[in-house]
Order: structure tokens, then C-alpha cells, then sequence
């Protein structure tokens, strides 16, 4: 039996509880904490497009929205490719491709 998370819900908690209550045999039971409570709320607002695509890949994670979104923005921090840059760099080394082949032609 694994302990709910934190993004789980307060039936899925409520469960988890109630089993560990009935597979205790009247021996030295283990005292049972509770996940974290969530209690600070922001306002976040998306696109109609935005959310629905939010709304599908939780559910593809078996999440629900606000927890997917709470896991997305915890994670590992990955920086943002610059398009606009990698562009740039794409395009100069380009360039200096074609003056070699030139040179060397």
C-alpha cells in the first residue's frame, strides 16, 4: 500500500487511512502522517487552446490540472531555448559552411 502524495486527493487520503487502520493486527502500529496540506493559492489564466491542452496531458499523466500544473513548474528547472538565438547561430554557421566550401572549391 503506497502513501498518497501530495497532489492526492482528501477521498484518496481519507482511503489510504481507513486501510491502514484495518490492516493494523492490534500490534505496535506505525503512527501514519498526513501529506502536507496545500493552503496558498494563485490565480493563474490561460487560453481556452491553452488549458485544453493542459487538461489532456494531465489526464495522459493521470493528474488532474492543478496538480500537473503544480508538477510542471516544481520540476527541474530547464532553461528555454532562445529560438530567435539558435536561429542566429544556425544561420552564421551556415555562412561560415558555405565561405569554407568556397575557399576549399
Amino acid at each position: 500500500m503506497t502513501e498518497p502524495g501530495p497532489d492526492a486527493t482528501d477521498a484518496e487520503v481519507t482511503k489510504y487511512y481507513d486501510q491502514c487502520r484495518q490492516s493494523t493486527d492490534g500490534g505496535d502500529s506505525q503512527p501514519v502522517q498526513r501529506p502536507e496540506r496545500l493552503e496558498i493559492t494563485i490565480s493563474v489564466r490561460f487560453t481556452p487552446g491553452e488549458i485544453a491542452a493542459i487538461r489532456t496531458r494531465a489526464q495522459d499523466a493521470g493528474l488532474k490540472p492543478t496538480a500537473y500544473i503544480r508538477r510542471c513548474a516544481l520540476a527541474e528547472e530547464v532553461p528555454p531555448i532562445d529560438r530567435g538565438q539558435l536561429s542566429r547561430s544556425v544561420d552564421a554557421l551556415s555562412r561560415n559552411l558555405e565561405d569554407l566550401r568556397r575557399a576549399a572549391g
